[in-house]
């Protein structure tokens, strides 16, 4: 099967890893809403990046503690930190928001690194992509239509996981030309595992065993789903590969609606599809900029 799978070609394989990252993504936030209905969503976050932290050692055992020797502990830590902050928020989003509405509003991440990179980095950002960016936050006023009866609080929790997203983003594109993946991911570990457990304490209960499976399966996932977007990368241009990404919104408005009943409100199509075409043109925008 492996040698069938190795002769078939490059978009074929690309296209199989790429799905699969959008399946596992899409049924890792099922699993949150299903764990969080038991413990607490920052119990949640710890267990997830404790059982990542279980998983990745033996990587870093096999390759070596030498892999992991860095001078920019600093950065490091502050990345940590928002990626725990980023988990916590979006384990709270998927408890109170549709599942749809949540992974729609997440979509936001590329803007947000738009306008990080503009004020932070002091990139230029030209026109076309200020327009994507005022496009993709009209789209974001649609689903939540603040000033209403109908926008919920909650609906922050999604956009403010990911302003989050986008900052731990933008100091991981200054690691990388540094450090290696495995010492990125060790870190990323070794560092939000303490750091959720803060929060954690607050709220702790002892959780059963279906709640500890459950968030051993998810840390599971979001292991083999990195690999899968590697994987992916490898065998086909960011371009191609980007599509898929967001194919977890219809995959996660279809299992919420077999699982919990869900049906997403109108307004998802309209917002939905702004957002994303939004993030599209900055993501490949950005991705074509990189290579002048």
């Amino acid at each position: 099967m492996k040698a069938w799978f190795e002769r078939q070609p490059a978009s074929i394989r690309a296209s199989f890893y790429a799905l699969s990252a959008a399946i596992l993504a899409a049924c890792f936030t099922l699993t949150i809403r299903y764990a969080t209905a038991e413990i607490h969503p920052y119990q949640a976050v710890f267990l997830r990046f404790a059982f990542g932290l279980i998983l990745m050692a033996p990587f870093v055992v096999r390759r070596g503690i030498g892999t992991l020797r860095t001078t920019r502990l600093p950065l490091l830590g502050l990345r940590g930190v928002l990626s725990a902050a980023e988990m916590c928020l979006w384990f709270m989003a998927v408890l109170y928001l549709p599942l749809a509405e949540a992974t729609t509003l997440n979509f936001t991440v590329p803007l947000f690194g738009t306008i990080l990179a503009a004020v932070i980095l002091r990139e230029t950002v030209r026109i076309h992509r200020w327009l994507a960016v005022l496009i993709g936050f009209i789209g974001v006023g649609l689903i939540i239509q603040p000033g209403t009866a109908a926008m919920q609080p909650a609906s922050l929790l999604p956009i403010a996981a990911a302003m989050c997203m986008a900052c731990a983003g933008m100091i991981t594109k200054q690691l990388v030309r540094s450090e290696n993946t495995t010492s990125l991911l060790f870190y990323l570990m070794i560092i939000t595992t303490p750091v959720s457990l803060i929060p954690a304490l607050f709220v702790w209960q002892t959780p059963s065993l279906g709640a500890l499976g459950l968030m051993a399966v998810a840390a599971l996932m979001m292991n083999v789903m990195q690999i899968c977007n590697i994987k992916a990368l490898q065998l086909a241009d960011y371009s191609f590969f980007v599509g898929f990404s967001y194919l977890r919104l219809p995959i996660i408005a279809i299992l919420a609606l077999i699982a919990f009943g869900e049906v997403p409100d109108i307004w998802i199509l309209p917002g939905g599809a702004m957002i994303i075409g939004a993030a599209i043109y900055v993501a490949l925008r950005e991705r074509k900029l990189a290579k002048v």
